[in-house]
């Protein structure tokens, strides 16, 4: 079962099959669980802490742990995401990840400079989102 499965999804090309295929197979649930952990995946590895993750994108510290044990032992999410990193709609997705967490940091803030928001996670913003 898992070899078709496996050969079923390295033979979709296209994106609009990719999509086609995805909403046939998966439950709106599904889809957005997947969709969240591929999100987490990328948040830390542009190095986000928990907390901010956690606000963002509405998961348990759990969930977190777990994409976080994911991608300490295996390639899965890194292959995915080097990959995804390269097309405009990732471009598209990080900027709009950055607004959600501009709206997040100022609404517990109240000001937050945009540099901050913009830069991979550094000490200033580890500051910040505690």
């Amino acid at each position: 079962m898992f070899e078709t499965l496996w050969q079923a999804v390295s033979q979709v090309k296209s994106k609009n099959d990719v999509q086609l295929f995805l909403e046939d197979i998966l439950s709106p649930t599904e889809k957005i669980m997947i969709a969240k952990r591929l999100a987490i995946a990328s948040l830390l590895l542009r190095n986000y802490e928990y907390e901010a993750i956690k606000n963002i994108l509405k998961v348990s510290q759990g969930t977190i742990a777990k994409v976080a044990q994911t991608l300490k032992f295996n390639k899965g999410y890194r292959i995915v995401i080097e990959k995804v990193q390269r097309s405009e709609d990732m471009k598209e997705f990080w900027q709009t990840i950055e607004r959600i967490g501009h709206r997040f940091i100022s609404k517990q803030y109240q000001t937050a400079p945009d540099e901050l928001i913009k830069k991979k996670l550094g000490h200033e913003r580890k500051t910040l989102v505690r």
